[in-house]
């Protein structure tokens, strides 16, 4: 199709509008124009397409038979355009919203209160996926991530951080690790994942020493949370992480001084997006 041998679309609905109407003035109610603007759209395209296209008739306004004829070819194409653009909206409605996390924060603070979410927004479907690694949420097709972000974090030029909450980071424990006694710290046994500098960073500012730590890897994040409870080795985590569990006295918090306070957020890719992926971040904000 060659748009520069085509009459302006403004012209095109200004007539589409008449012959809808028969009616300049009705037409310009319509298109929230003037009637005058609506009639020199009209004659304008006819002289465009070198031939009549409608009659006054007083107030009122017929079609010519060619007229008429463009009249069904507009209703057609437009009512194709009207219906593929109906199709597009409802496919990206009905379309699950991804949400990438860590795995502690999906499973111990956010999936517990999707219930909730549901309840304000029947039929958004939220597909959490947990990962111990940032990912580039454009382009792995993520519609937001939810991050624990350090101080001194930069908000990216490409992205959009809804800032949800300050977390401390805390260092627990299960009590029968420390079975009611001063623990030395350093000899612990800690839960560090495989290549965790940041955790590294965090315990040096601390005053204890990554290269001497007693490390216990058990071989998945998703199973870090779960091996502390059960007193192989302390963690450090963010306070609503173990919140639960600190309130069931299932672990302890150990006294390690100079942890940092996290934020938490919601980060979303600039540019157009669902209003699900707004209502989604917006509900966010009430849970932490």
């Amino acid at each position: 199709m060659r748009w520069r041998d085509l009459p302006s679309l403004s012209a095109l609905r200004a007539f589409d509008a008449t012959a809808r109407h028969g009616s300049f003035a009705e037409a310009g109610r319509v298109l929230n124009v003037t009637h005058a603007a609506v009639t020199q759209a009209v004659r304008g395209l006819e002289a465009d397409l070198g031939v009549a296209l409608v009659r006054r008739a007083g107030r009122t306004v017929s079609l010519t038979e060619a007229g008429e004829r463009l009249a069904r070819a507009l209703d057609d194409g437009f009512g194709t355009v009207a219906a593929g653009i109906e199709a597009l909206r409802q496919a990206e409605a009905r379309r699950v919203l991804r949400v990438t996390t860590t795995t502690f924060i999906a499973e111990t603070h956010v999936m517990p209160r999707l219930p909730e979410f549901w309840a304000r927004h029947p039929g958004v479907e939220v597909a959490l996926s947990p990962s111990p690694s940032r990912v580039d949420i454009r382009r792995e097709g993520f519609d937001m991530a939810i991050r624990a972000l350090s101080d001194g974090w930069t908000e990216p030029p490409d992205e959009e951080v809804r800032p949800l909450a300050r977390i401390p980071l805390l260092a627990v424990c299960a009590p029968s690790l420390v079975a009611d006694r001063v623990p030395d710290l350093q000899a612990l046994p800690w839960i560090v994942g495989e290549d965790s500098p940041w955790d590294d960073l965090q315990f040096t500012t601390t005053g204890i020493d990554p290269a001497r730590l007693n490390r216990v890897k058990v071989g998945s994040p998703h199973l870090e949370m779960s091996a502390c409870r059960q007193g192989l080795g302390a963690m450090l985590a963010t306070e609503i992480i173990c919140r639960a569990d600190l309130e069931a006295g299932r672990l302890v918090r150990l006294p390690l001084a100079g942890l940092p306070v996290v934020t938490y957020a919601a980060v979303l890719p600039l540019g157009p997006r669902r209003e699900a992926v707004d209502q989604f971040a917006d509900w966010l904000e009430t849970i932490f």
